[in-house]
C-alpha cells in the first residue's frame, strides 16, 4: 500500500501478443466439422439402416404386391396378398428371402445420407430469404424438390436394382435371377443399356412435389396444434407426438403419390431379366393397362402394408438414432474425462 494510505489497484495483466493473435489452425477446425460430419453421418445412416432391415420383410411383401401381376413365373411364384406373400415366402423361398434386396436398400443409404448431409445447408443458404427470415411454404417445398431431383439422378440405380431383387421369387432351389447388388446392375446395363438404369425415373422425380407439397402442408397443419414452449418439449409424450406427426404426415402423402409410386415399380421391372417379354410400352401404356385389366385397386396394391409399416419404421428409427446420439456423446465425455485425469 503506498504511504499516503490510497489503494492501488492493479491492472488486469495483459497476455502477450503471440499469445493474443493466436488462431487455431484451419486443419484442426476442418478435422473437427469432419468428425462431426462422420459421427452425425454415421449415427444417421446406422439408424436408417436398423430401421429398414426391421421392415424388410413388409417392404418386400409391399413390392411384390405391385408387380406381381408381371411375374412369367408359375402361380406358386405369386402371391395372393401381402400377407400370403408374408406366409409363404419362408416356406417356398427360405425365411431369409424376407430380406432378400434388403442389403441393396441399406448400401443406398450410405451415399443417400451423406448427399442428404451436404445438401441440406447448401439448400437452406440457397432458399433461405435474404433478410435471413424462416423459410416459406413454397420455399421449403423448392428445396425439398432440389434435393429430391438431384437424389434420384445420381442414386436411382441402386434404388431400380433394389426393386428388381426384391421382386425375384426364385425358390430354395431355384437358380435366382440376380446374385446381388452389382451382378444385377451389370445384368441391367448390358442387356438395356444406360437407360435401362433409370426406368421410372422421370416419373419418381415428378411425384417429388406432390408427395412434399402434401407431407409439408399436413405435418405443418398438425405441429400448429401442439404448443412449442420449453415446457411442452419436455413432457414425455412430445417425441412420440412429434413421430406420429411424421408418420400421419408420410401416410397421407402416400396416399396420393402411392398410384405413381405403383407405376414406376412396374417401370423399373419392365423388360428385366426373366421377363419372356417386355410388358409395357411406355408410362401412359402402363397405366392404362392397369386400369383396363386389373381396375383401379391395382395402383393401391400393396398400400396396407405400406401403411403398416410407415410408424414403427419412423418410430425405431427416431429411437436408434437418439440411443447412439446418446451413446457417443457418454462416450466422448468419458474419454474427456479420463484425458484430464
Amino acid at each position: 500500500m503506498p504511504s499516503d494510505g490510497r489503494c492501488s489497484v492493479k491492472s488486469p495483466r495483459t497476455q502477450p501478443a503471440f499469445i493474443a493473435s493466436y488462431k487455431e489452425p484451419w486443419t484442426a477446425s476442418a478435422f473437427e466439422h469432419f468428425y462431426r460430419f462422420s459421427l452425425d453421418l454415421a449415427s444417421t445412416g446406422a439408424s436408417a439402416a436398423m430401421a429398414k432391415t426391421a421392415i424388410a420383410p413388409l417392404e418386400r411383401a409391399k413390392i411384390l404386391m405391385q408387380v406381381s401381376p408381371m411375374n412369367n413365373q408359375p402361380n406358386a411364384g405369386k402371391y395372393s396378398s401381402a400377407w400370403d406373400a408374408l406366409k409363404r415366402i419362408p416356406q417356398r423361398e427360405g425365411w431369409m428371402a424376407l430380406y432378400r434386396g434388403n442389403g441393396a436398400n441399406v448400401l443406398r443409404l450410405v451415399p443417400e445420407v451423406a448427399l442428404k448431409f451436404g445438401l441440406n445447408d447448401q439448400l437452406k443458404i440457397l432458399f433461405t430469404p435474404a433478410d435471413g427470415g424462416s423459410m416459406s411454404f413454397s420455399r421449403k417445398l423448392a428445396a425439398g424438390a432440389t434435393a429430391g431431383v438431384l437424389k434420384t439422378g445420381l442414386l436411382y440405380p441402386l434404388e431400380l436394382a433394389w426393386t428388381r431383387i426384391a421382386a425375384d421369387t426364385a425358390a430354395k432351389n431355384d437358380r435366382r435371377l440376380y446374385t446381388g447388388l452389382l451382378h444385377c446392375l451389370q445384368q441391367t446395363y448390358h442387356a438395356e443399356g444406360p437407360r435401362g438404369l433409370y426406368k421410372g425415373a422421370l416419373l419418381s422425380g415428378a411425384t417429388v412435389v406432390p408427395y412434399l407439397a402434401v407431407s409439408f402442408s399436413v405435418y405443418d397443419h398438425l405441429k400448429a396444434q401442439v404448443k412449442e414452449d420449453r415446457t411442452t418439449r419436455q413432457l414425455w409424450w412430445y417425441p412420440l407426438a412429434k413421430v406420429g406427426m411424421g408418420a400421419t404426415a408420410s401416410t397421407v402423402a402416400q396416399a396420393v403419390a402411392y398410384p405413381a409410386d405403383t407405376v414406376r415399380r412396374r417401370m423399373q421391372v419392365n423388360g428385366s431379366v426373366g421377363q419372356q417379354q417386355i410388358a409395357y410400352r411406355g408410362y401412359l401404356d402402363c397405366v392404362r393397362s392397369m386400369a383396363r385389366t386389373e381396375g383401379l385397386t391395382a395402383f393401391y396394391r400393396g398400400f396396407t402394408v405400406s401403411c403398416i409399416k410407415t410408424a414403427p419404421s419412423a418410430a425405431l428409427q427416431f429411437l436408434t438414432y437418439d440411443l447412439l446420439k446418446s451413446g457417443i456423446m457418454w462416450y466422448e465425455a468419458k474419454s474427456m474425462n479420463r484425458t484430464r485425469s
